[in-house]
């Protein structure tokens, strides 16, 4: 048999070292080659980056099982001495008499081979294979060989090219050392035995994991990267709670395994110290979260400057916890409101996404106010005013003309004087506005945006709802049909009641409150007092002093979550309704002309994305519902 022999200290090998053996079995019409790792490879053998002989001999077979012709021996390690002398050919010779031998190497290391020991022995009684890089010239170590071994010894070097595979076992380590992309270099089985192993020092194989994404990684070594959030124990053992911004697990770091100096670093570290922690993945139904890390590495990234400002079990006012609100984020509670308000933006999104609606950004600058300017912020513009907008509603009654359907989603500012636990001065609303739609159609849309928005929460936040300790008996109630009441029938309910309420006026909390209590699901209070709504809602063609406007006013009270409509498509009432308003006629041309070209029946509402993650979160103030609450009192952090 023709055989070759692939030598080298394989830590680990790699697709380079196959790309080799496939290269020179190829050109020289090898029946197979074997692979031959060191003894004594130019490692110290106790490094952090050495795998041990039986490692490499492991790794070795894992990386030939997979190649058909690839095979091999260990015949280096059971010697002693310098690795691939003369006295290793012999010993091939007679295990597998009748092979003619060729001992394959890198085009990049012929110029080596004087240095060899019995070099010129080797080369008389076994041909060596140069097997090189794409425009790699090797004449340079030919020439050496030649100089110093002779022409005729010289010959027996045959040269192939390989493609081009640029890989070496320090390239492997270093980029698993740094964290990057290394198992694409090596053979799966090969890997495998790495991880299996934990070879080449702690820092090396692991999976970057996070706490959310445990279940996953069980029985696997993986890193996690996050912050102390708290620890306890004593002796050799510590239990640290880590969160990473997905959850929080239990890491349990044994002093005995992570070094003396590490583990007294730890126990000196205060809440909120930034950490890397290494360690097996263990399923515990009795560890937070069902999951528990055993640790065998932690890296301190950084330590707090002082005692964390914010404790976990405190009486801190409300006040105080506002005022360090870019710390009070990280509390579980506040942590997991804003989770769910991520969620709820998302399923928002898709659901005007699937029903075919047109995302429209609208302006932050407006000339004018939907409803008027009491309540609205004015700022310098250049050398004229605008107010900040409350609401996008008339630029999306001009976008949906052109669209047919489409929603905005974005800030709205209200400088309402309010301190209520309902009222924010900045918060975020969507608006869909629909071409050819009325009060009916605008009704049926909210019940259906409402209903997916608080089911598809409770099936994707179940982790977040759980920390928060929301009942979420209510919102499961959260189901079409919705009731639906007119004005009238909700004065009547308040009159029975025996609340102070008097006809023809907006409905204030206590009412919204009171009227809910009434039913176990949002209720949709429909045709009010003109009066009461904006100068664009259309008038109820049986009773004109009624808009045909609607309220959805959810349970548990927490009140009016969407407010909206039919708009008006006259344009003489509209100039009328502008003039009785007294609003500046020519800020509102541009809407006005589109009552002046194709006109049609057209409808819309709004929904405050604070008050419905508020109820969803089972919160009482909506300022736990926005990253950075703005109040009548509060414009900072």
């Amino acid at each position: 048999m023709r055989t070759g022999l692939l030598g080298g200290s394989f830590n680990p090998p790699h697709l380079g070292h196959l790309a080799m053996a496939r290269a020179a079995k190829e050109a020289l019409g090898l029946d197979e080659v074997l692979l031959v790792p060191a003894a004594r490879p130019p490692h110290k053998p106790l490094a952090a980056d050495m795998a041990s002989p039986h490692d490499r001999l492991t790794m070795a077979r894992a990386a030939a099982a997979s190649v058909p012709g690839l095979g091999v021996l260990g015949v280096e390690l059971e010697r002693l001495g310098p690795s691939y002398t003369i006295d290793t050919l012999r010993l091939l010779q007679a295990q597998r008499p009748g092979d003619e031998f060729f001992f394959i190497i890198g085009g990049d290391t012929v110029g080596e081979l004087p240095t060899w020991r019995e070099v010129a022995a080797l080369l008389r009684e076994a041909r060596f294979v140069a097997v090189t890089r794409p425009g790699f010239d090797v004449a340079a170590g030919l020439a050496v060989v030649t100089k110093a071994l002779g022409a005729t010894v010289a010959e027996r070097i045959t040269v192939v090219t390989m493609p081009p595979v640029p890989i070496s076992s320090t390239e492997v380590r270093r980029r698993a050392r740094e964290g990057l992309p290394w198992e694409e270099l090596v053979p799966h089985g090969v890997a495998d035995v790495i991880r299996a192993e934990r070879l080449y020092g702690r820092s090396f194989v692991t999976t970057f994991a996070t706490v959310r994404a445990l279940r996953d990684h069980v029985g696997q070594r993986i890193e996690l990267r996050g912050w102390l959030y708290k620890q306890r124990g004593k002796g050799k053992i510590a239990f640290v709670h880590l969160r990473d911004g997905t959850g929080i697990v239990q890491c349990v770091v044994n002093k005995e395994q992570v070094g003396e100096a590490t583990y007294d670093r730890l126990k000196g570290l205060g809440q909120e110290a930034a950490l890397k922690v290494r360690g097996n993945v263990r399923q515990d139904e009795r560890a937070p979260g069902g999951f528990e890390i055993d640790v065998d590495d932690l890296e301190v990234v950084a330590p707090t400057a002082s005692e964390y400002p914010i404790a976990h079990q405190g009486d801190q006012g409300v006040d105080t916890l506002l005022a360090k609100r870019h710390l009070w984020l990280r509390s579980s509670k506040q942590h997991a409101v804003l989770r769910v308000r991520n969620e709820v933006i998302k399923i928002i999104r898709d659901f005007f996404y699937e029903k075919g609606f047109i995302l429209v950004d609208a302006p932050i600058f407006t000339p004018s106010a939907c409803e008027g300017t009491t309540n609205l912020f004015e700022v310098k513009y250049f050398d004229e005013f605008a107010y900040l907008t409350q609401s996008g509603q008339l630029y999306m009654e001009a976008a949906a003309m052109a669209h047919g359907k489409v929603y905005c989603f974005g800030p709205t500012f209200r400088a309402e004087r309010s301190k209520t636990r309902r009222h924010l001065t900045e918060f975020w609303m969507i608006e869909p506005e629909m071409a050819y739609a009325g009060l009916d159609d605008v009704m049926d849309l909210a019940e259906e945006f409402v209903e997916t928005v608080v089911q598809k929460a409770l099936e994707r936040c179940k982790e977040e709802l759980k920390v928060l300790e929301r009942d979420t008996t209510a919102l499961q109630r959260v189901k079409r049909p919705f009731p639906r009441i007119t004005y009238d029938e909700a004065a009547a309910i308040l009159k029975q009641k025996g609340l102070p309420f008097e006809y023809g006026n907006d409905l204030g909390s206590p009412d919204e409150t009171a009227i809910s209590e009434n039913y176990d699901r949002p209720v949709m209070i429909h045709r009010w007092p003109q009066e009461v709504k904006a100068f664009y809602a259309r008038r109820d063609p049986q009773n004109d002093k009624l808009a045909l406007a609607v309220d959805v006013i959810a349970p548990e009270g927490v009140g009016e979550i969407i407010g909206g409509g039919e708009r008006a498509t006259d344009l003489a009432f509209l100039e009328q309704q502008i003039e009785h308003h007294k609003l500046p006629k020519e800020a509102f041309e541009w809407y006005l002309d589109l009552r002046r070209f194709g006109s049609v029946p057209h409808g819309g509402f709004g929904l405050g994305l604070e008050r419905t993650v508020a109820w969803i979160c089972g919160r009482e103030h909506v300022r736990e519902a926005i990253p950075f609450p703005r109040t009548i009192y509060r414009k900072d952090p």
